[in-house]
């Protein structure tokens, strides 16, 4: 049995954002709130990463607040991938913005970083990324809004 595929989703309602299995051509609902919900564009995750993406999504929404903040560090993570940076580098970058995040960091602190490491790290900088574009366009939207 093959397993099922989590994709990042935005609700709403409660504006949480999280990584649940989403079938084809069904409407997810949050799992938070039951809102209606709506699948943000990025890459498929397993059961097995929804922890880490929830603890990002929190530290992301705790320190994140205010969408300038958010597309300046989206542009810089940007640039660092597409220059090939170490996601170490990536993510040391992002902590110093996002400090709730240092619980990415003890890995790198202990022992020298192996291949499964920056795989992973990879993929965290992959999700922190989805967030913060899902955060960014919450915070304009709450902004205009106001405005």
């Amino acid at each position: 049995m093959e397993a099922a595929s989590y994709v990042p989703v935005s609700c709403g309602v409660c504006s949480g954002h999280y990584l649940q299995p989403v079938a084809t051509g069904v409407v997810p609902s949050c799992r938070s709130c039951g809102g209606a919900a709506a699948v943000l564009p990025g890459a498929t995750y397993s059961e097995a990463d929804v922890a880490v993406f929830d603890r990002i999504e929190a530290a992301v929404r705790i320190d994140l607040t205010s969408a300038r903040a958010g597309r300046r560090l989206l542009a810089e993570l940007r640039h660092a991938r597409s220059a090939a940076e170490d996601p170490q580098t990536i993510l040391l970058r992002v902590v110093d913005d996002l400090p709730t995040l240092s619980f990415l960091l003890p890995a790198l602190c202990l022992r020298p970083t192996t291949r499964q490491d920056r795989v992973a790290l990879a993929r965290n900088t992959a999700m922190m990324m989805t967030i913060l574009e899902a955060r960014s366009r919450k915070l304009e939207l709450r902004a205009a809004s106001s405005a």
